[in-house]
């Protein structure tokens, strides 16, 4: 969506430096990519965000609400069918395969998983 026509160029930029420090101050942050990070850290990307959502239609939200409770329960079973999980996250035949960075983030966790490891709550252990 365009701005809103009353909105100038000049606010649009002040509009943009604060969604993005506020990004950078709530931790909405990614580190640049790079072959090899510093030890510490010396800049951060913030995440992709919008400053004037599209619009959505109440009708269609209250019809997502009101399959939400279906799909908790499908990304719930899906969430722990660990066989499928692999199949399709792995890096020989899964989205792995065409990304790396899944494919490294998704043999990490087999590998916690393998150790025993397991999220209780909000903390991991």
């Amino acid at each position: 969506m365009a701005a809103p026509s009353n909105i100038g160029d000049k606010e649009i930029l002040e509009l943009t430096r604060l969604a993005a420090t506020y990004a950078l101050a709530h931790g909405l942050l990614y580190l640049p990519v790079g072959n090899v990070q510093p030890p510490a850290p010396t800049s951060a990307i913030h995440a992709p965000l919008a400053l004037f959502p599209t619009p959505y239609p109440r009708s269609k939200f209250l019809l997502a609400q009101k399959f939400q409770p279906l799909y908790n329960i499908l990304y719930a079973r899906v969430a722990t069918d660990e066989k499928f999980l692999d199949e399709v996250m792995g890096g020989m035949d899964g989205v792995g395969k065409v990304d790396r960075f899944t494919g490294q983030l998704w043999e990490c966790w087999k590998q916690l998983r393998g150790e025993g490891v397991q999220q209780v709550g909000e903390r991991a252990l």
